[in-house]
């Protein structure tokens, strides 16, 4: 109790702190872009724990703070802290930074011998739950009026699972172990590859404005080079920089060594025609499973968990700026509710359809389709992506950050009375 009063009065000081701040005249650009960075970490992590213990995922307090904060005026408070999270180069690049660093991560934790590990039902699921939701998010976009562009991008957007909260969900009732459980998280792993796979074409069309035959021919071989060079880069480079790496006593320098590989990937990515943010993917692929040695007592440690700190950060502020970019005032109408009310639905049962591509004995169908409805970073990935590249505009981007948000609480919902018949599936087989 005394921890919750004592989030919600930082809550409130951060939301009184813009206008106290900018009355007092402070108009310097590090003044202003610290107490930016003051007001977005203290309301991200405020709402983040208050939404944690509601049983969601931090990152929808996240954006939840993000939309508070991109929001002011609706709230009485004057101040152009909304314009600054909206508009500053600092925070585009941070954002921009934060999202290569994203798939950076799950490059690292996509494991390609466990993908292939986890069986034909996990990659019927994947292929099945990426499918439908691209055609059906495609379907609905045009039908509600978006262009073709639009409609590819908001069902790739459909298409990525995030099962961070159903794993957790599953995890505290001991299920984790179950063939249903399984699953679901393999098939999640081979979402997120086809879709960021999906991402790379639809991002080089988004900046080449290129849709035809030929420019799709294009940029597929762009990523194919870039892709086979990357894996020659890699085989050449890596064994030398690990060596090099270990050689020092400081963990921080395999830290910047691991960024420097990262951000290079980036470079390279957008001088082969790709979004950086591929080139982030491919770096964590690249660099997953690699362990090493800090110092002489040669602690084992994993890059994910050197990062960890850094990336926390970035990914506050990602998800933040997110949420800073929904207009609150373009979803008050018909229309909007039309298309938020369209797409959830599209999305519950697209991924819902997805368990039945499950053959065998000892799996819950319908369960597994349930834990697939969530979407998360991946999707927002997308969304973002979109939306800096004026493939949406501010209320298209509102209405799908909304749905993203809405099966983060849905998929749970209707997954929590199915966990039973987990246990209950795997036993009778």
């Amino acid at each position: 109790m005394r921890k919750r009063r004592a989030t919600l009065y930082l809550i409130g000081a951060a939301l009184l702190a813009p206008s106290l701040a900018f009355a007092a005249g402070g108009s310097e650009l590090f003044s202003r872009t610290t107490l930016l960075l003051i007001l977005l970490i203290t309301l991200a992590d405020g709402f983040g724990f208050l939404f944690e213990r509601l049983g969601l995922p931090e990152l929808v307090g996240e954006i939840f703070a993000g939309i508070v904060l991109g929001n002011l005026a609706l709230l009485g408070i004057d101040s152009t802290i909304s314009e600054q999270l909206r508009t500053s180069e600092f925070m585009r690049y941070a954002s921009d930074l934060a999202v290569v660093m994203l798939l950076f991560l799950v490059g690292l934790e996509t494991n390609v011998r466990d993908m292939i590990k986890v069986g034909h039902n996990a990659t019927a699921v994947a292929i099945v739950g990426v499918v439908v939701p691209v055609l059906l998010g495609v379907g609905a976009g045009v039908f509600l009026g978006h262009g073709y562009l639009e409609g590819w991008f908001i069902g790739a957007m459909l298409a990525a699972t995030s099962v961070g909260i159903t794993a957790k969900l599953l995890g505290e009732k001991n299920l984790l172990h179950t063939p249903s459980a399984r699953v679901i998280l393999g098939a999640a792993v081979i979402d997120d590859v086809l879709g960021i796979l999906l991402l790379a074409i639809l991002a080089s069309i988004a900046v080449s404005g290129d849709f035809s035959g030929p420019g799709l021919l294009q940029i597929l071989a762009q990523a194919l080079v870039f892709f086979v060079g990357a894996a020659l880069i890699a085989r050449f480079l890596l064994p030398g920089m690990v060596k090099i790496t270990m050689l020092s006593k400081h963990s921080s320098f395999w830290v910047g060594s691991a960024l420097v590989f990262m951000l290079s990937f980036a470079e390279l990515a957008s001088m082969a025609g790709l979004a950086p943010l591929i080139g982030g993917f491919v770096a964590g692929l690249m660099l997953d499973e690699i362990e090493f040695a800090v110092g002489k007592r040669l602690q084992i440690h994993r890059v994910e968990e050197m990062l960890k700190p850094l990336s926390d950060v970035a990914l506050t502020i990602f998800f933040v700026a997110i949420g800073s970019q929904v207009r609150l005032e373009t979803l008050f109408n018909l229309h909007s509710l039309v298309m938020v009310s369209t797409l959830l639905l599209v999305a519950v049962i697209a991924k819902s359809v997805a368990g039945y591509a499950v053959s065998g004995d000892g799996f819950d169908r319908r369960g597994i389709g349930f834990g697939m409805i969530p979407r998360g970073e991946v999707g927002l990935v997308f969304a973002a992506f979109a939306f800096s590249h004026q493939v949406f505009d501010a209320e298209t981007y509102s209405e799908l950050i909304l749905v993203v948000l809405l099966t983060t609480i849905i998929g749970p919902i209707l997954l929590a009375p199915r966990l039973k018949k987990f246990q209950d599936a795997s036993e009778s087989h």
